[in-house]
């Protein structure tokens, strides 16, 4: 056969080749993740994936990319078989990449940080004995002062970080007179002189100002970095930062929040009304476990850090309205030194009622700023909460490290002074039955 009769069948051999190839790369891509394919789709528009981190906001899955983004926020939808994915561009320094799952609008109520993991549970005991009083657990040990001294002088996260808002720094803790050691790891106490670690680990706040004071706490920090950056980064002192205690790296981001002036609370995961549909994760409190097993939780999450003031409840919109659950969880609380904010995520919460009967501190939150997390909806919320300070001479609000909420918060509080009211740390917002406070 002639060459030229040749040409017409080798090009014909590797147009045929050529669909083959392109098929069984079809096959081989078609297996990658979803997230993979958002990714690319990221990438194609000149963004450079840097770092992520995936946490959970009532069901929404965020991953944070940390580069200059574009200077306008814009939104573009991403469709994917039974999702709807939003891209997030942010003034600050991260992206969003969000994702609802089919029915996510119907999610429920507690929309806070969610915690990617599940959590075994297990029957209440009848013969588990009640939790040891403090004063029955031996005291620190030299080993557990030099453990401590090392942990507070060493660095397992970012060496610093600077601020947009100069604030004064708190002192390092944690404080070793505050410290128990207990089988489970050092425990917050109150001194042999008195001292608790409320008052210890507070943030100066004159009490002879009398103009209405307004608290400010976000929740669920310490899973994405780029969050927790943000909020440590972004936001005055005067706004207090709370913890989830399963953080990798809690005692840095709370050596870092101090450090840029923030008092700072330990989320405690509680039972919701929708468990075990919806999972705040490990090491929930739960109404079905006894009073030592909620409480081995509770010291779990205690003991994973210092220089905290309190705690807050995550969820718990089951766990808070149950008197018998939440009385020995205040109880160790007050013996402890520590105060109890209440996010109020049911209003049937008996927390006010039994911290009043224990006489121990005690603060309630007013509203959730970032329940609808736009711009619009948050000013509105915080038109609410100034006119609610203005009525009662104080009020809290709770929030989530959206990336539009820290850019709210941050906007808002340049302007509190001129509208004529106080950014106030949570501990100078407490209620304390038998103490007498500004």
């Amino acid at each position: 056969m002639k060459s030229g009769a040749l040409l017409p069948i080798t090009v014909l051999l590797c147009f045929v080749l050529g669909i083959i190839t392109v098929v069984i790369w079809l096959i081989l891509s078609s297996s990658e993740t979803r997230l993979n394919k958002a990714t690319v789709l990221l990438q194609g528009k000149g963004l450079n994936e840097s770092k992520q981190r995936n946490f959970f906001v009532g069901g929404k899955s965020l991953i944070f990319f940390l580069n200059p983004p574009p200077k306008k926020i814009r939104q573009e939808k991403l469709g994917f078989p039974g999702t709807r994915r939003t891209v997030i561009w942010e003034m600050q320094e991260s992206v969003a990449l969000e994702t609802e799952k089919n029915g996510g609008t119907n999610a429920p109520s507690e929309k806070k940080e969610r915690i990617p993991e599940s959590t075994k549970t297990t029957s209440p005991s009848p013969k588990d004995p009640s939790p040891p009083q403090a004063a029955q657990i031996p005291g620190p040990s030299s080993a557990t002062f030099n453990n401590l001294e090392t942990q507070r002088n060493q660095t397992t996260g970012p060496m610093s970080l600077t601020s947009v808002f100069r604030d004064d720094p708190l002192p390092l803790a944690p404080d070793l007179g505050l410290v128990q050691s207990t089988p489970i790891g050092p425990l917050p106490r109150i001194g042999s002189d008195g001292r608790r670690p409320m008052d210890v680990y507070a943030k100066p706040f004159n009490l002879e100002d009398n103009r209405p004071r307004i608290g400010i706490v976000v929740t669920g920090l310490g899973l994405s970095d780029a969050a927790t950056i943000s909020a440590i980064q972004g936001l005055p002192g005067g706004v207090t930062l709370a913890f989830a205690p399963h953080s990798s790296k809690l005692s840095e981001w709370i050596r870092l929040a101090r450090a840029g002036g923030h008092e700072v609370l330990i989320n405690i995961p509680m039972e919701p009304l929708s468990y075990p549909d919806y999972n705040p994760g490990p090491q929930t409190l739960l109404t079905s476990l006894s009073t030592k097993l909620n409480l081995d939780r509770l010291f779990w999450a205690l003991s994973r850090a210092s220089g905290y003031v309190g705690i807050v409840d995550f969820q718990g919109s089951r766990f808070t309205a149950s008197r018998q659950h939440m009385e020995p969880v205040l109880r160790a609380l007050k013996r402890r030194g520590l105060l109890y904010l209440d996010s109020r995520s049911t209003p049937r919460s008996i927390t006010p009622v039994v911290a009043r009967d224990l006489k121990m501190a005690f603060a309630i939150s007013g509203l959730t700023l970032d329940e609808k997390a736009s711009r619009k909806d948050i000013d509105r919320k915080f038109g609410k909460l100034e006119n609610r300070a203005r009525q009662e001479s104080r009020a809290i609000g709770i929030a989530s490290p959206y990336p539009v909420t820290l850019e709210r918060i941050a906007s808002w509080t340049r302007q509190i002074r001129a509208r004529g009211l106080a950014l106030a740390p949570i501990t100078a917002l407490t209620l304390e039955p038998g103490i007498k406070k500004k």
